[in-house]
């Protein structure tokens, strides 16, 4: 099947190939509002979440202390995915890079059914975000209410109460607000939280280093690797690793309404992943 042409491609040496990109025509369509911290932000922000601390969490379990070495395999396979995505996103400087990119490639059934796992993947981070929050909210007396323990075939979970399913409602709105702002207040709105979101990790990195770095921890679950090969390797699929790296194709998404994206796209591809290690 051939490729459908899209307009504002470039070949891989940087040529022009002769269309033009997503951009609004007299006013109408998509406004370029989106600059290189914004795009570099969306993506960070993205990756840095929930998943990291509870994949941590999760990945420790599984692998014991060897979850350093299950980071570091879902760290470079997802790198990989990245550069793709950063030099598609730079060829090809349209919305939703995701569904278009298949559907360049291979036709408009491709195209369409991977516009529809984005959809479905997108979708279900907000809830696990919102879910994460309230979590994170146990620390408070106030938010005690807003969840139960309760057990389920022998595991101990912990449920959403009628004051805490009221408050996901609001959360949940709260976010969709967001998202249906204009793309620049959303960026902005973005990048201010993400400037948190990374600060906050920083810190507690360099304090605990300095404050409670033990090598013995590394050994204490009966030595490094007490699963094995596979208990590493299961650690990367099952415990949110990959999980807690997605969302560095948020740039692409954006292509179509970034200031120059053939810069601002290609540029910081390595940058937006690492910022995940």
């Amino acid at each position: 099947m051939s490729a459908t042409p899209v307009r504002g491609a470039r070949s891989l040496d940087g040529s022009s190939s002769g269309y033009n990109d997503d951009a609004g025509v007299a006013g109408l369509g998509l406004k370029r509002n989106v600059g290189f911290i914004g795009l570099i932000w969306a993506s960070t922000g993205s990756i840095i979440g929930s998943g990291w601390l509870f994949g941590s969490q999760e990945a420790l379990k599984t692998a014991g202390p060897a979850a350093i070495i299950s980071w570091l395999i879902g760290g470079v396979a997802i790198l990989v995915l990245a550069l793709v995505h950063a030099e598609l996103g730079g060829m090809f400087p349209i919305a939703g890079g995701t569904a278009r990119f298949p559907h360049i490639a291979f036709g408009g059934i491709a195209g369409a059914s991977f516009g529809w796992f984005s959809w479905l993947q997108s979708v279900t981070v907000a809830p696990i975000e919102v879910e994460a929050m309230i979590k994170y909210a146990q620390h408070w007396q106030f938010a005690h209410p807003w969840l139960h323990t309760t057990t389920v075939d022998g595991e101990t979970q912990q449920l959403l109460t009628g004051a805490g399913i009221a408050v996901a409602v609001v959360l949940m709105a709260v976010v969709t607000v967001i998202n249906l702002l204009s793309v620049r207040i959303l960026a902005n709105t973005n990048s201010a939280a993400t400037w948190w979101k990374v600060a906050i990790p920083l810190l507690v990195i360099v304090v605990l280093a300095f404050s409670g770095f033990h090598g013995s921890n590394f050994t204490a679950a009966d030595g490094f690797v007490p699963e094995g090969a596979k208990g590493v390797l299961a650690a990367v699929s099952t415990s949110g690793i990959i999980f807690a790296f997605l969302g560095f194709e948020q740039a692409d998404q954006l292509a179509g309404e970034a200031k120059n994206p053939r810069r601002d796209i290609r540029v910081p591809s390595s940058a937006r992943c690492s910022s995940g290690w």
